[in-house]
């Protein structure tokens, strides 16, 4: 299964936003969404054209791109 990567599917797969933020790590901005599991996970939004030449607001979980993340492991 992929990943639900724009805000209607996450909040289909049972995701809710929370709030805007920075990260303290890197400063870069971005979406704090709480899991269907009632953990919150923070979001990196990045602008992507799609095939109808129009951009999406498309999210990854900002653990994955983050240059600071490893100050962040439990």
């Amino acid at each position: 299964m992929d990943f639900p990567a724009t805000s209607d599917e996450l909040k289909k797969g049972g995701y809710e936003y929370d709030n805007d933020a920075n990260c303290r790590g890197c400063g870069e901005s971005i979406e704090w969404w709480i899991t269907p599991k009632g953990k919150k996970m923070p979001m990196t939004v990045r602008k992507t054209a799609t095939v109808q030449h129009a951009t999406a607001d498309m999210r990854t979980p900002h653990f994955a791109d983050c240059p600071n993340v490893k100050d962040f492991r439990k």
